[in-house]
C-alpha cells in the first residue's frame, strides 16, 4: 500500500519512542529505515521493525543507543555499542568516522557489541552524501558455506562502498556474500518451487535444486565461489576480529533468540577526497568515467546501462517526489500489529 512519507516516519518514530528510545536515537532509526525502504531494499527496511522491537522489549538489544571509546586516535577508533541498537550505533560511528576523515584525510572506526545493522549501503552513503568517498562492512551469524566446507561456515558479511559522483549523483554498491538470501529460498520452497542450481547445498555438502533441503540442515552458497568465500572472510577478519566482536559460530542470531545479545562487529571508513586536490577535478574524473560506461554498446533488449546505485537512486527520487512509498501488507501489518500491542 502506498503510505505518505510523512505519516510512517510520524508512526515509526512513535513506536520507538514508546518502546524506550530517546527522541533522536527513534529519529535516526526511522530515517535509515524509512531511505532503505524508498530506495527499494525491502528486506532491510520497515520489514525489520516489528524484530527490532521484539529484540528491544525482551533485552537482547539495549534501548539507550550509545557506545563507549574503548581507542581513540586522530583517525581511528574502537569503540563498543554495548549491545545497542544496531543501527543508531552505526548512524554514530560513521558520523564519528567522518568527523575524524575531515580532520586527518581519513577516518575509520572499528565496533564491537553490536547487533544487526541493517543496509550497509546506507552508512557508506552517508559518506558520498558529505563529498567523502566510504566503505561499511559488518559480520554475522554464519550463514554461507566456505569453499570445500559442507556446512554452514561463516557469515553472509555484508559490504558496501560509496563515492560521490558529480552529475550522477553517488555510486553506492552494497553487497552480501551469498548467491541468494535465506529468505529466498524459504520462499521458494513454501511456494514448491526449485531454486537455481549453485544456490544452496544439502546436509551432506552436494548442490541441489531442492529448496527443502535448505531446511533440513542446507547451506547458502557464496557468490562466485572461492571469490564471495574470500570477500566474506576479509569482512570477519576487519569487522569481527579486528574489532574485538564475536566471530563466525560464536555470533548471535538476532532474528532467532531476540532476548540473547548479539556481539555484531562493524567497520566504517570515511575518506575525505578534497584532502587529494580539487574536489571539481574528481567530479569531472569520475562524471567521465560514467559518461564512457553508460555509453558502451548494449547487449540485445538492454535499454539503459546503470552504475551501482543508480537504481535505487530513481526509486528514491520518485518516492520523494509523490511524498510516497510503498509498503507490501505483511510489513504494515506488523507495524499496524505493534501500534496496537503500546495503544498508538
Amino acid at each position: 500500500m502506498k503510505i505518505a512519507i510523512s505519516e510512517i516516519k510520524a508512526r515509526s518514530e512513535r513506536i520507538f519512542e514508546k518502546v524506550g528510545l530517546s527522541r533522536g536515537d527513534a529519529e535516526i532509526i526511522t530515517k535509515v529505515l524509512l531511505e532503505t525502504e524508498m530506495r527499494g531494499v525491502f528486506t532491510h527496511g520497515f520489514l525489520r521493525l516489528a524484530r527490532y522491537v521484539s529484540c528491544m522489549e525482551s533485552g537482547g538489544i539495549k534501548k539507550d543507543g550509545n557506545f563507549t571509546v574503548d581507542f581513540d586516535s586522530p583517525s581511528w577508533a574502537a569503540v563498543n555499542g554495548n549491545n545497542n541498537l544496531g543501527i543508531v550505533v552505526s548512524y554514530k560511528a560513521m558520523e564519528l568516522a567522518i568527523e575524524k576523515a575531515k580532520a586527518t584525510g581519513i577516518g575509520i572506526v572499528n565496533v564491537r557489541g553490536s547487533h544487526h545493522f541493517g543496509a550497509a549501503g546506507y552508512y557508506a552513503s552517508m559518506c558520498a552524501d558529505a563529498d567523502m568517498a566510504g566503505v561499511a562492512m559488518s559480520n554475522g551469524d554464519i550463514l554461507v558455506a566456505a569453499t570445500g566446507a559442507a556446512e554452514k561456515t561463516i557469515g553472509n558479511n555484508p559490504f558496501s562502498y560509496a563515492f560521490p559522483a558529480g552529475k550522477y549523483g553517488k555510486i553506492v554498491y552494497d553487497v552480501a556474500m551469498s548467491n541468494t538470501s535465506d529468505q529466498k529460498v524459504i520462499r521458494l520452497e513454501k511456494e514448491g518451487k526449485p531454486v537455481p542450481l549453485g544456490w544452496i547445498i544439502d546436509k551432506d555438502g552436494n548442490p541441489t535444486t531442492d529448496a527443502s533441503e535448505y531446511m533440513k540442515g542446507g547451506t547458502l552458497l557464496p557468490f562466485g565461489g572461492y571469490k564471495g568465500y574470500g570477500l566474506a572472510m576479509m569482512v570477519e577478519v576487519f569487522a569481527g576480529t579486528l574489532s574485538g566482536a564475536a566471530m563466525t559460530g560464536d555470533v548471535h542470531a538476532w532474528n532467532q533468540n531476540p532476548e540473547v545479545g548479539g556481539n555484531v562487529g562493524h567497520m566504517f571508513m570515511a575518506i575525505d577526497l578534497a584532502k587529494l586536490g580539487d574536489p571539481k577535478s574528481y567530479n569531472d574524473r569520475v562524471e567521465k568515467m560514467l559518461d564512457e560506461i553508460k555509453a558502451a554498446k548494449k547487449a540485445t533488449g538492454v535499454e539503459k546501462i546503470y552504475y551501482p546505485g543508480e537504481i535505487e537512486q530513481e526509486k528514491l527520487a520518485k518516492c520523494l517526489a509523490d511524498g510516497t512509498v510503498d509498503i507490501n501488507d505483511e510489513t504494515m501489518a506488523a507495524i499496524v500489529a505493534v501500534e496496537e500491542k503500546y495503544g498508538l
